[in-house]
């Protein structure tokens, strides 16, 4: 047993390393954002998301995406999200939080600009 310290220090490490590998997977959704907030962020600017999907959040209301498909209609801010009504008539509204300064639009995480 000359080796039991070394394996039961090796047990404590390999502990260490996946219960920090499970926390790091368990991403904290973010904290919902005001609407202010959101409007400072999104009226009148087109955000990208990472795969070059375009959310344009005109500031008299009018919203466009262009990704896998195109579509407008309009938006309105509320505490914590953005709905949106499509011309079709669907209506949805995501959530809108921010995760280490990144905003985000459900999972998505969009950068905007004018």
């Amino acid at each position: 047993m000359r080796n039991a310290p070394f394996v039961g220090l090796m047990t404590m490490a390999a502990v260490a390393v996946v219960a920090s590998t499970a926390l790091a997977q368990v991403e904290p959704a973010g904290a919902p954002i005001r609407a202010d907030e959101i409007a400072r962020a999104l009226k009148g600017k087109v955000c990208t998301s990472r795969v070059g999907a375009t959310f344009a959040f005109r500031k008299d209301g009018h919203y466009s995406y262009d990704g896998l498909w195109t579509d407008h209609g309009h938006y309105s801010i509320h505490d914590g999200a953005v709905t949106i009504l499509l011309d079709s008539g669907l209506e949805k509204a995501f959530a809108i939080s921010k995760r280490d300064g990144i905003l985000f639009m459900e999972e998505t995480a969009v950068s905007c600009a004018r």
